[in-house]
């Protein structure tokens, strides 16, 4: 399969796809809109992902998702129906804890976003906090003014916060008002989708709170190669051998190019099927990373491919 030449697999003869798979040793599948939408399997994507495994493929889960440990999310995904091995799920709080020891972090963290992800980093010897500061009947200016900064705290990670109030990304924001202070997010997708509607994703309040703090976060989950740990320096995945399955241009298929491996987008609830051909289509060199290998509209047909 050419590289970046966004080819659609059911206009393929099945031959042509299956012998490009056969190439393949590893495959790395994303969450939401992949395998799964919150709660429910995508039709089609469990016996797919079972097929995988069965074909004797190594098929490993990364996801930005936080709103659940890594414990929970394979509990998930077995309940579900996933023959998933709990080591071959990768989140974006086991980056995050990379990062931090790299750095011999030792503050507190001020996390906006799910319990999973601080149930995480507890457990990898971190101490995050929530912002338990509350204007109560105080105006905003008198709440500000009055606003008190935990000076232990030495960095603010944005992860998907279904729960959040405007005063959470308030005090977010005076933390970050000092240039030491870590700007942390999982991930830059501002969405996620459910169907052809819409949940605010990580990468929606990391914008809005870098319009305010001037300054970028660090992004720690895809598409940042972090995220799998050490399986890239160890060698024990081959880039060139590896295949990443996403919906998202700016997770998936960029990690897919920042790492090497090929790509399959899947899905067309999000728009990024669209983009992907507008980018081929304008030929703009930097933003070719975005642009995947190939594209099938779900993982249903997949198996397909598998079985010749």
């Amino acid at each position: 399969m050419l590289r970046r030449s966004l080819s659609h697999l059911d206009k393929l003869p099945k031959a042509k796809v299956a012998e490009w798979l056969a190439g393949i040793d590893t495959i790395i599948c994303s969450t939401d809109g992949v395998l799964w939408q919150e709660n429910t399997p995508i039709e089609g994507s469990v016996e797919a992902f079972n097929a995988i495994i069965s074909k004797g493929k190594r098929c490993l889960i990364a996801t930005n998702e936080c709103c659940l440990t890594n414990k929970d999310l394979f509990q998930k995904a077995k309940c579900l129906g996933f023959n998933v091995k709990e080591q071959d799920i990768f989140s974006s709080s086991g980056a995050i804890a990379s990062y931090l020891s790299d750095r011999k972090f030792k503050k507190k963290i001020l996390v906006l976003g799910g319990d999973g992800i601080r149930k995480d980093l507890k457990e990898a010897g971190f101490c995050s906090v929530v912002n338990d500061l509350q204007p109560n009947d105080q105006k905003k200016i008198d709440f500000v003014r009055s606003l008190v900064l935990d000076p232990d705290v030495g960095a603010v990670l944005v992860a998907r916060d279904d729960n959040m109030i405007a005063n959470e990304l308030l005090v977010a924001c005076n933390y970050l008002q000092n240039p030491k202070v870590l700007f942390l997010t999982t991930c830059i997708d501002g969405f996620q989708p459910f169907g052809k509607k819409r949940i605010p994703d990580a990468g929606s309040l990391a914008s809005a709170i870098e319009i305010i703090v001037q300054r970028k976060p660090i992004v720690l989950g895809k598409p940042n190669q972090r995220i799998l740990g050490k399986l890239m320096k160890s060698g024990e995945i081959k880039p060139e051998k590896t295949l990443v399955i996403g919906n998202s241009l700016k997770s998936d298929i960029l990690f897919a190019s920042i790492c090497g491996f090929q790509s399959l987008l899947v899905g067309c609830d999000n728009g990024a099927i669209e983009k992907a051909e507008k980018i081929k289509k304008e030929g703009d060199e930097k933003k070719m990373k975005l642009v995947p290998d190939a594209f099938l509209s779900g993982l249903a047909s997949f198996g397909e491919y598998l079985c010749i």
